[in-house]
């Protein structure tokens, strides 16, 4: 500690160089003075409002959220049924070509209706007949009087 001597030796060299030691002292006046935190009715209507706002548009996105979750899911079940059913077409597409296949109509006649190939005299051709015509004025003539 400084003795108080010495103390008013460097407190006369601080004035002289421009600083002053005392703490300032802070001036109040208890009359004029209005609390700073003062809200007027306005402002608190207006706060009131803007609360009311910020809540019904935070709970707008909650529902928005949730019905947009909603959609997704009914999208993906629709999703995962139509696959369902893709697989059931791809498998009744490969029965189909099973049965289909000639190997296997020649077997189903062969074996359940008792069908069996022709021999060579048993085959008839049906073709078109070919007649040919000379005359063509001729042959009108004959189909008009019979």
């Amino acid at each position: 500690m400084i003795p108080a001597e010495q103390w008013y030796e460097y407190q006369e060299s601080y004035k002289k160089y421009g600083f002053d030691m005392k703490p300032r002292e802070v001036k109040v006046n208890k009359q004029n003075q209005k609390p700073k935190s003062v809200i007027s009715a306005k402002d608190k209507a207006r706060l009131l409002m803007l609360t009311v706002f910020l809540g019904v548009l935070c709970v707008g996105i909650i529902v928005s959220t949730a019905y947009a979750a909603k959609l997704q899911y009914d999208i993906n079940t629709i999703m995962n049924q139509n696959d369902i059913l893709q697989g059931e077409i791809d498998n009744l597409n490969v029965a189909l070509k099973k049965e289909n296949n000639i190997a296997r109509i020649e077997e189903k006649a062969t074996s359940e209706l008792g069908m069996v190939y022709p021999y060579a005299n048993q085959i008839v051709n049906l073709g078109e007949k070919k007649v040919e015509v000379s005359d063509f004025a001729m042959t009108l003539k004959e189909q008009a009087y019979n």
